[in-house]
């Protein structure tokens, strides 16, 4: 019988980042928000996805999906 490990919210939301191709993210858990930095290079990208994003992402644990203006560090 193998364990089974349950995937983070956050964990989940990084993954299905990269399903969107949405590279060098930075994702924060501030439950129940997800908060999320993307380079200047991306964001218009993330604003393009942002309503399957958020469909994506909210069935996770995040009720409020919040991207971050600032640029990752």
């Amino acid at each position: 019988m193998g364990m089974e490990t349950e995937i983070s919210p956050l964990e989940q939301a990084k993954v299905l980042l990269k399903d969107f191709n949405i590279d060098g993210a930075s994702l924060f858990d501030h439950l129940p928000v997800l908060r999320i930095q993307v380079s200047e290079s991306q964001f218009s990208r993330v604003m393009e996805l942002r309503s399957e994003l958020v469909e994506k992402l909210k069935p996770t644990g995040f009720r409020f999906i919040s991207l971050d203006l600032d640029t990752p560090q």
